[in-house]
Formats: C-alpha cells, structure tokens, sequence
C-alpha cells in the first residue's frame, strides 16, 4: 500500500511537470515529418447527457452550435493535409462522436478523401447501436466500434446518471449481442473501482462479458479530477481507491481463457487488435477543442472551450494554445510510460529508439521497478509482472487524472472567456512550435 500512495504521488508530481505549459503566445501547428504516418484523433465534444466523473472536454448537444463546429472541424483536418502530414489511422472520441452520425459521416469522409486511412474506431454509446446509425459508420469506413457501457448494473449506472439514456442492463446486452460481427473489432469500455461497485457487481459485469463474447473489453480504473471528485462522492460514495488492487486482479483472473492482455487494462481474443492510439502510435495529432498531439519530442494542446475554438477557426486563428517541448529525459520517460502498457517492451528497440543513453536516463525508475518485483528482464524484454501490470494501471490512471485537473483548472466557467486566463492576448503574432 506504501509503494501504490508513492507510485500515484510520483505520478502526479511528473505529470503535472509534463504539463507545465509556456503560457505566452498562440502557437501554428507542428511541422511534421513527412516521411511518417501518424494517427489522426480526432474530438467531438457533444453529449445529450453530461456524465459526472469525465473530464474531457464536452458540452450538451446544440444543433446550431455543432453545426458551427463540424464547419470549423473540417477546416482544422484540411489544415494539416495542407502541411504535408500523412495519416493511416484515424480515432473518434468525445463527448459522443455519434450523437450526429451524419456530421461524423462527413469528418470522415473527408479524412478518407485526403489520406488513405486504412483504420477509423470510433466511441459510441449504446443508445446509438441502432441499424441505421450503424449501417452509417459501417459504410463510412468504421472498423473498430467501442462502445461505452462503464457497467450493467442498474444501480451503477444509475448513480453515474446513465441508466435513461443507455436503457437497462438487458437492453445493452441485447444491443451489443445484436451487432456481433457488424465491425472488424467490437470493443467494450468498462470501469471498475466505483465506490458504490462491490466485487458482487463486478463478477456479474465480467460474466455478461464473457456470455456476449465480445471481441475485445477495456477495463479502466475510475479516473476523476479532484474538480470531480466532491460529484462522484455525492452520487457513489466515498474512496473509490480501497478495492483498486482486488478488483484489478479479480479482472484479469477472470477474463483469462477467454480473452489475453493486449495492454494493462485492455483485453482482446487475438492478438493484434488496436486499443489506445497513444500506445499503438508514438506520435499523434489531435483535432478539435482539448485535444492534445505529440510529434518531434513536442506536446501541444489546443482550447479546451467549444466556442473559443468556433471563433478562432472562423478567424483564421490556430487553436493550439500551449507548447511545450520535452527534454531528452521526458522523451524517453514516456515513450518508456507508453510502450511497457503492453506489457513488454524490447530492449534491442528500446535502444534503436534512444541510444545507449536508455539506462543512464531511466536507470532510477528501471531500478525501483525491478526491485520492487514489477518488472524483470526474460528474452532480452523488459516485461512488467502482474504486479508491474496493476502498477502501471496507477501510473496510467493518474496521468489521465491529473489531466482532468488541468482541463478543469483552466476550462473556461464562460465560453466567451478565453481557456488560458494568463495568456498575453491572441492578436500577437503566432510562432509556430517546430523543431
């Protein structure tokens, strides 16, 4: 229990490290290297219902107002087809991407028109998995659905406010049964270590699992900003945290057989399939308003308000609003972060990747690991031990918090403010973030 409250401390020390953004200037995107391909995120930001423990940038579905933004949607992705990017895969989260199924149709029939995507996955909820939603993706290219279910029990999904919108437990099941085989990938996004979720409930989760037999299930921890955490008591109760570990290896005992850890917290019936993009690609590009992108050793994060990036696309304006280059340390940090998600990282890649410099950079944080029992070297690999899996589910689980405290912290509480209140004003000349 001392080496988990240190690993989170640790954690949300370096994150917040990893986020102290240069405020000061507007910044043009990224130049890329045009010999690679990157991954495409792309962010719809809308939802009928705002669920109390997410953090990402969202704000209820408007006609109008989504009409605006799919407009100056568009012009950002044409943005980066002008400067020379390549892209092969595209992603889709929100906020709900298929609360306009026939705007997200157009996004991606755009992208497709510009690039040669050979892979789109896109969330969904499962009040959307209906025929003629689906047979829309479908024919628009979609081949990876992840559907956000949390959880069927009527209780749980109750307290998160979710249970009249998705429908009872039985209606998902019989939804997601429905679809089997409609997509390449039928992924399900599930969360354990709600405060109100006994171990009783989580069995009952993971056996519909195993009877749907989907073709691959996403367990995540609840993560929640501290901006979110007074909400999560009031509806679910207090220390979400006591069970983590239990419930964690309850999962993965459970789910083995049937299923294998293609990640930490992702579990496929074959090899191969795609879970996080910021694990199957090391460098990304985020379009729309909160979303973040890495390329050259250089993050960027673009407005967390709705209507700041409206009027900034409609101006000609970028909408990254802070850069921030990493050291060779960072870099190797969480390119080291993101690779051993999967459980294993090679150590011949490792150094192609970084040089010999590896062991001198990371030698702190390899030997605490290795010590602790969390990792061991077997086959020239550096492969996390089950204890090393669920300690990278704290690590993984707290940056996502600490950036839900970020976004929170200086999302705008008026959309006619701008997100970062200590920025110099956007007239001054924009400079763009290359390397």
């Amino acid at each position: 229990m001392l080496i988990e409250h240190l690993l989170r401390y640790c954690a949300t020390r370096t994150t917040q490290h990893y986020l102290a953004f240069k405020p000061g200037l507007s910044c043009a995107p990224l130049l890329p290297d045009k010999s690679k391909k990157y991954l495409l995120y792309i962010h719809i930001p809308f939802c009928d219902h705002l669920c109390p423990y997410c953090s990402f940038v969202r704000t209820t579905f408007e006609p109008a107002l989504a009409g605006r933004y799919f407009e100056v949607l568009k012009k950002e992705i044409r943005t980066y087809f002008s400067l020379g990017y390549q892209f092969d895969s595209v992603y889709v989260g929100g906020g709900t991407p298929t609360i306009w199924p026939e705007k997200l149709v157009e996004i991606l029939s755009l992208a497709k028109s510009l690039w040669p995507i050979r892979q789109i996955s896109t969330e969904a909820n499962p009040d959307h998995l209906v025929p003629d939603i689906l047979q829309k993706l479908k024919d628009a290219g979609v081949n990876r659905l992840s559907v956000g279910i949390q959880s069927f029990s009527s209780d749980i999904l109750t307290s998160v406010h979710r249970s009249k919108q998705c429908g009872s437990s039985e209606d998902i099941k019989q939804r997601l049964a429905s679809i089997k085989g409609m997509f390449d990938t039928l992924n399900v996004d599930m969360i354990f270590n709600f405060p109100n979720q006994t171990m009783e409930m989580l069995a009952e989760d993971i056996k519909a699992l195993k009877a749907l037999d989907v073709d691959q299930v996403t367990y995540y921890p609840l993560m929640i900003s501290n901006f979110k955490q007074k909400e999560i008591e009031e509806e679910c109760g207090k220390g979400h945290n006591r069970h983590e570990r239990k419930a964690y290896d309850f999962i993965v005992d459970q789910l083995a057989g049937q299923y294998r850890c293609e990640s930490v917290w992702c579990f496929s019936k074959q090899a191969g399939l795609i879970d996080e993009y910021i694990v199957s690609h090391n460098e990304y590009i985020g379009v729309g308003p909160g979303s973040w992108g890495y390329i050259k050793g250089a993050m960027y994060y673009n407005t967390f308000s709705v209507q700041d990036y409206i009027q900034r696309g409609q101006s000609d304006q970028s909408p990254i609003t802070a850069c921030r280059y990493f050291s060779k340390r960072e870099r190797m940090r969480y390119m080291f972060m993101l690779t051993l998600m999967t459980g294993s990282a090679s150590l011949s890649d490792m150094r192609n990747k970084v040089g010999n410099h590896f062991w001198l950079f990371l030698g702190g944080e390899l030997l605490f690991l290795l010590l602790t029992g969390a990792l061991v070297i077997r086959n020239g690999k550096l492969v996390l031990t089950r204890k090393g899996r669920y300690y990278w589910v704290i690590l993984m689980g707290t940056l996502f918090s600490v950036v839900g405290d970020y976004r929170d912290t200086y999302a705008p509480s008026d959309d006619s403010t701008l997100l970062f209140r200590e920025f110099v004003p956007l007239s001054r000349p924009r400079q763009a973030c290359n390397v």
